[in-house]
């Protein structure tokens, strides 16, 4: 098999042509491996060796390839726990395939493009294909579309718009690779998790467009937002809004129930309880108070000690030295 060392910030190219037929699909595999944290196991009709070649680019964060294959089978071959695994976002201009993940499953035509993520198993039953690929990390993708796990070997037709805007980049990043620099790649990748994220929220809405399940659908995304932004002393209904790409008066909406909490009375809950965990920990007595409720988004200690004590009928100061005074019971006994 001819091969070039995948070398970051290069183009890379490879193909079967020279590797023996019964060694293809194992040398295919280890090439996809080293190549783009790829981990696959590869199997073709006994009648039929593989065939594949590939073009593409490898970089520190963009990672893509052109590939030209026969017809095989592919499953994945690592556990969730695979942190380096990138995810297939596959684009097919030519061939057929049929993606399965999960309890989805999915017939791909010609202009279809669709998401795996290789660290959970799946299965593709591709015919003679030419596809363009791109290799996401994850966690990228996760920022902005959290639920993006649920929406794997989904096929995304041509008429979806936005995913018509995300394909036509991926055909021009094949034009770029002989003058690509890797600022410039570092910059592409970071843009096309929010490029493929509209085409994906498309069909999140087909998966279940009734207004329970979108609700709680949009409330999740939502959650998961605070979660990772509590910290923001100027977190608001509005930034969160902006952040899940919803209007306020939905996001308000979406938490206007009779008894339920309102959005922000549920932010200032969790930063309580996160102020509350932290004043207990021994590990963190060198930390002021002032130390503590700054961390997790409040910007006035005197606000701060008064809704402390009404939310567990005890101020942060008398709080602390309780905790304290409990811990050294046991080594005072001792």
């Amino acid at each position: 098999m001819k091969t070039a060392t995948a070398v970051p910030g290069k183009a890379c190219h490879f193909t079967m042509d020279s590797t023996p037929e019964p060694l293809r699909a194992q040398r295919f595999q280890q090439e996809m491996q080293s190549t783009f944290a790829m981990h696959l196991a590869i199997s073709s009709p006994p009648t039929t060796p593989l065939t594949a070649e590939v073009q593409g680019y490898f970089g520190r964060k963009l990672r893509f390839a052109a590939l030209r294959f026969s017809a095989h089978s592919t499953v994945s071959t690592r556990t969730r726990n695979a942190s380096e695994s990138r995810l297939l976002v596959s684009y097919h201009r030519q061939g057929a395939a049929v993606v399965a993940q999960g309890d989805r499953e999915s017939r791909v035509e010609a202009g279809d493009f669709f998401v795996i993520d290789p660290s959970r198993p799946f299965h593709i039953q591709t015919t003679d294909s030419e596809v363009h690929s791109v290799y996401l990390e994850p966690q990228a993708l996760r920022q902005v579309l959290p639920h993006w796990d649920m929406l794997t070997a989904r096929a995304i037709r041509p008429g979806v718009k936005t995913g018509a805007l995300f394909t036509g980049l991926l055909d021009q990043l094949f034009a770029m690779v002989p003058d690509i620099g890797e600022d410039t790649a570092d910059d592409i990748a970071e843009a096309l998790p929010r490029l493929l994220a509209p085409a994906l929220r498309t069909l999140l809405d087909e998966t279940d467009s009734s207004p329970t399940r979108l609700k709680t659908l949009h409330r999740q995304r939502i959650l998961a937002y605070v979660r990772d932004h509590l910290w923001d002393s100027q977190l608001s209904a509005l930034s969160i809004a902006r952040g899940v790409g919803l209007s306020p008066r939905h996001v308000y909406e979406l938490f206007d129930e009779p008894g339920g909490h309102t959005l922000m009375k549920s932010v200032w809950k969790q930063r309580l309880a996160l102020c509350r965990r932290d004043l207990s920990a021994s590990a963190l007595r060198s930390r002021s108070i002032g130390e503590i409720a700054y961390a997790w988004g409040f910007s006035n200690v005197s606000h701060f000690s008064r809704a402390f004590k009404a939310e567990f009928g005890i101020g942060p100061r008398e709080f602390r030295r309780s905790r304290a005074l409990a811990d050294a019971v046991p080594a005072i006994r001792h």
